[in-house]
């Protein structure tokens, strides 16, 4: 059995400044769970670990493709499995650390037989979400798959769409296709849900917006553009990139997009929150009193755990 350490939680609470310490203290390498650090040139707006932190821990799943490619659950899950199994092979230890439920969820419990993507028919709810609104696919997603709608959001487009895509190729809701999945019999996971008072966190959250707009957060939106990458491609519609069209058309100034880009990713924090209560078995770390020792402690146990 190889047993994997998990630090889950909202944007902005913490997790990599403590998956770094863990990773220091067991010689671990860490593997993202981040739907949006998987996306080259995208690094001021998506938070990713800075350089020297890459360079000093190796780290699995980031920068892996390019901003105008999709890449699904089924494919992170596929790949995250094999390399927790190559590194162990290997003698080495993985740390799992992110924020993407959806990742993780597929990962830890199975999605079932892979759905090749249809472009077209992902074209025509972009397009209809583009022209009547994000609510009208939510809309089309619960008439089809209440129970997916019942665990997603109109701003989780992507997510909807590939629901919709799913069921359209299928005739199976996600539900009924992850019934036929199975979770990993090699793998043991040990969640830690990271977390802070919600008014702490949104205060966190507006700090960083507002270091990334300073580090140079619409330079870099600015030379995504020039390399040819629009708001149809899927790295662009993720929050801190989305909000900055307006401003290149002229529609709204850049302070307004920042408070839109604030106000998203709070609502993209709730989102997390409310999949970590009800989605998966964890243990909670506050982050503002649980002593890193005590987090230490745990992961060790855990680890090297008898049996």
């Amino acid at each position: 059995m190889i047993r994997v350490p998990v630090l889950l939680g909202p944007t902005a609470v913490g997790k990599t400044d403590l998956a770094i310490k863990i990773a220091e203290r067991f010689d671990m390498e860490i593997i993202s769970c981040d739907s949006r650090q998987i996306y080259r040139f995208m690094d001021i707006g998506t938070a990713k670990p800075s350089r020297e932190m890459l360079a000093r821990h190796r780290h699995w799943m980031i920068d892996i493709v390019d901003p105008d490619q999709d890449y699904s659950c089924f494919q992170y899950a596929q790949e995250a499995a094999r390399i927790i199994r190559q590194r162990a092979l290997a003698g080495k230890r993985t740390l799992i650390c992110g924020g993407s439920g959806l990742y993780f969820g597929g990962l830890s419990k199975g999605i079932g037989p892979m759905v090749e993507a249809q472009p077209e028919l992902r074209r025509r709810y972009y397009e209809q979400a583009r022209q009547f609104g994000n609510q009208s696919v939510f809309d089309e997603l619960k008439r089809v798959d209440p129970q997916t709608a019942a665990g997603s959001h109109p701003a989780n487009l992507q997510r909807n769409v590939r629901a919709l895509e799913v069921h359209a190729t299928t005739g199976l809701t996600k539900t009924e296709l992850s019934g036929r999945a199975s979770p990993p019999q090699d793998l043991e996971f040990l969640v830690m849900a990271c977390g802070l008072p919600r008014e702490v966190l949104y205060r966190r959250i507006d700090e960083r917006v507002g270091a990334m707009a300073r580090e140079g957060l619409l330079e870099e939106f600015r030379a995504l553009l020039r390399k040819g990458y629009g708001p149809g491609d899927p790295g662009m519609r993720c929050v801190g990139y989305k909000e900055l069209f307006a401003v290149e058309r002229g529609a709204v100034s850049l302070p307004a997009a920042l408070d839109a880009i604030r106000q998203n990713t709070r609502n993209y924090a709730k989102r997390q929150l409310t999949w970590l209560r009800h989605q998966v078995r964890c243990v909670a770390i506050d982050m503002r009193e649980t002593p890193l020792e005590a987090v230490r402690n745990r992961v060790g146990a855990f680890i090297h755990r008898v049996g």
